[in-house]
């Protein structure tokens, strides 16, 4: 039952896109401009991007981009499983000139719906990641999971006014469990073949055994992400993930501002820090900033 379920919509999500992209190839879009951040290999994948310099395609080129995008759902040999391929940017078609705009606007709504039927059931009735992932292998063979579960981002008569694309730079900030983290550092410890590393591994945990349970917080980097800011004539306006061109179908030309390169050292210089604790550095593990910080209410 499983995976009859989830091949009924995989066969959907694949002829709805087979059909998105012959709907946007019969009207040329009037503006088109799509950028494709160049793809993480599995060596790359966990490597800081000190700059990332995207291609950039306008007109038909970005349509063609942007079709082979929404398209990407499989895992391509040599390239990371882990990071996904992103290609930014916007196609606008102007409704007065695109007879089939509606078309277009049920197309993406279904293609979009049968995305959401085989992520909701995968997570509903799967509750492990290694049993979602042996599922899916069965059903949708080959597939991307991070690349299956995206949606086209689609605007029709939405009153865009301007679409500008940037870098967006994120840390993640977890609390977690003292005991949980000590058995994780000790379980390194043990299988460390390194005097110095095994030295600093020490002296980390003599920090974190000496830190309050809920003062020890652990900072995550998150990798930098492409997204756009999408501003309405009413003024209305506000951020969105970017991984997928945007389709927007209204009758006035909106103003688009692809990506720029990301540049880590200047970024770094602008950043300011999201959070206002004022934390002591308690040491590194894993790729991970372990921080004492004032103590949180429980």
């Amino acid at each position: 039952m499983d995976i009859v379920f989830l091949k009924q919509h995989y066969n959907v999500l694949l002829d709805q896109l087979n059909l998105l992209q012959k709907l946007m190839s019969k009207t040329p879009p009037q503006q088109a401009v799509v950028a494709q951040i160049p793809p993480l290999t599995k060596a790359q994948e966990h490597d800081p991007l000190p700059i990332i310099t995207p291609n950039i395609y306008s007109d038909q080129a970005a349509l063609e981009a942007a079709l082979k995008a929404y398209k990407d759902l499989h895992i391509i040999a040599g390239l990371s499983q882990k990071s996904a391929r992103r290609m930014p940017g916007a196609i606008w078609f102007d409704t007065q000139h695109t007879p089939h705009a509606t078309q277009i606007v049920e197309c993406v709504n279904t293609i979009n719906n049968a995305k959401l039927a085989i992520k909701n059931y995968v997570v509903e009735h799967f509750s492990t990641a290694n049993a979602r992932f042996e599922v899916l292998k069965q059903a949708c063979p080959g597939v991307m999971t991070v690349h299956l579960y995206r949606l086209i981002r689609c605007y029709h008569q939405d009153d865009i006014k301007s679409v500008r694309f940037n870098w967006s730079q994120q840390q993640s900030l977890v609390y977690p469990n003292k005991a949980r983290l000590i058995k994780r550092i000790n379980n390194a410890l043990e299988h460390s073949t390194s005097i110095d590393y095994s030295a600093t591994l020490n002296q980390l945990l003599n920090n974190i055994m000496t830190a309050p349970q809920n003062s020890i917080r652990i900072r995550r980097q998150v990798k930098v992400q492409p997204v756009a800011n999408v501003t309405h004539w009413s003024g209305k306006a506000g951020p969105v993930t970017a991984p997928l061109p945007l389709i927007i179908l209204q009758d006035s030309a909106p103003a688009l501002r692809i990506i720029a390169e990301f540049n880590a050292d200047i970024a770094a210089q602008r950043k300011t820090r999201s959070d206002k604790l004022e934390a002591t550095l308690l040491g590194y593990f894993q790729g991970e900033t372990i921080e004492q910080v004032p103590l949180r209410n429980t």
